[in-house]
């Protein structure tokens, strides 16, 4: 590091509009910093609540070190992978609307500012200068502040909107989809199941007041309608074989990559269990007790190939009439299997759909 490199992170800007607005996107509260003007192109900056990458890496560690002595369970890891997934406001946000007028984004970048941001630090100071207030972050440790810059696409002589009309900012919000954890064991056989309703309730960090932690509850509704066993050996192994001899698999080493992968998920011999549900909002992660007790290795030479027996999409409506969806648990069974203990442990949730005004109206009463 020398002068020259902090030099070239200063921000230089031949215009800027620094309202500093304290906004919500899908549930994360944001500082929306301003726009400036470098040229020709439009920057937004964004500032919100990151975790501090120190305690995530620590987070990370430690299930590794768990992982080397042997005692990581694949239960833990999948958490483990729910409990540390970060979402961003890049995820949520596609734009802004500004005196009517919709502006999309073309590119962005993001980061927290640690140390090394130099340049997410540089921008903090050159704000702090114009004695602008950060709101609900002024009290957060740097380390845990999420820096968000946003180009706007097109060519600007000039920022077109005004310090007021900009004050009335509001966010073009992509659909906010959420991988939460559920944690609900079951004792089952397998057949046709009584299909009788089932909920879980999950707490959504939507709506969030500043300075608090207020969550929204929502209860989703799903129906278990049969467990059956799949020959997943027999069923994809003809189907490599015949990609084999179209020559979509490059080579014979090739081929044996997936059949090795087929090898580990379902043997020549075994079955794969398929949990069929109905549900509308969320798409539902089952595992059976003996998976995820499972100790987790390192593995080396890893492939890409084991992506056929993910949880399938939704195929029309069900006997409920809800979308009827199918689970594939990735674990031989034995094809005699009768009974089995399994464990919703995650569910993708969709974003919630809209309420109609009759819907609104009801709530309000």
């Amino acid at each position: 590091m020398n002068i020259q490199a902090i030099r070239s992170c200063m921000p230089a800007f031949e215009e800027t509009l620094l309202p500093g607005l304290e906004l919500e996107a899908a549930g994360i509260p944001v500082l929306a910093a301003g726009v400036c003007r470098r040229g020709k192109n439009l920057m937004f900056y964004l500032f919100s609540e990151g975790e501090d990458p120190d305690e995530h890496m620590e987070k990370r560690m430690k299930l590794e070190r768990k992982r080397r002595k042997g005692t990581l369970t694949k239960r833990e890891e999948l958490l483990a992978n729910v409990e540390l997934q970060e979402a961003g406001v890049m995820e949520v946000i596609r734009g802004i609307r500004v005196a009517g007028r919709e502006y999309h984004f073309q590119s962005g970048s993001s980061g927290v500012l640690a140390e090394y941001n130099l340049e997410g630090r540089m921008l903090l100071y050159y704000l702090l200068s114009q004695n602008m207030s950060f709101g609900f972050l002024e009290t957060r440790k740097l380390s845990g502040i999420q820096c968000t810059a946003m180009e706007l696409e097109g060519e600007y002589e000039t920022i077109p909107f005004s310090q007021q009309e900009f004050a009335c900012l509001e966010f073009l919000e992509e659909k906010r989809y959420y991988h939460v954890p559920v944690k609900r064991k079951m004792k089952l056989h397998v057949g046709k199941q009584s299909g009788r309703k089932q909920t879980f309730s999950m707490k959504i960090p939507d709506r969030r007041e500043w300075g608090a932690e207020s969550v929204q509850q929502r209860e989703i509704t799903y129906y278990i309608n049969n467990i059956r066993v799949e020959d997943s050996w027999t069923e994809k192994k003809a189907k490599y074989d015949e990609m084999l001899e179209q020559g979509i698999l490059s080579d014979e080493k090739e081929y044996q990559m997936f059949l090795n992968h087929l090898e580990e998920i379902c043997p020549q011999g075994m079955r794969n269990l398929v949990v069929e549900y109905e549900c509308e909002e969320a798409s539902l992660e089952f595992y059976t007790r003996e998976q995820l007790q499972e100790k987790q290795k390192i593995k080396e030479g890893d492939g890409a190939t084991a992506f056929f027996l993910a949880g399938r999409a939704a195929k029309g409506k069900g006997i409920h009439g809800m979308e009827l969806r199918g689970c594939v648990i990735q674990y031989p069974v034995k094809p005699d299997i009768s009974e089995v203990n399994l464990e919703l442990l995650c569910a993708f949730l969709m974003p919630e759909k809209e309420k109609s005004q009759p819907d609104r109206e009801k709530q309000r009463e």
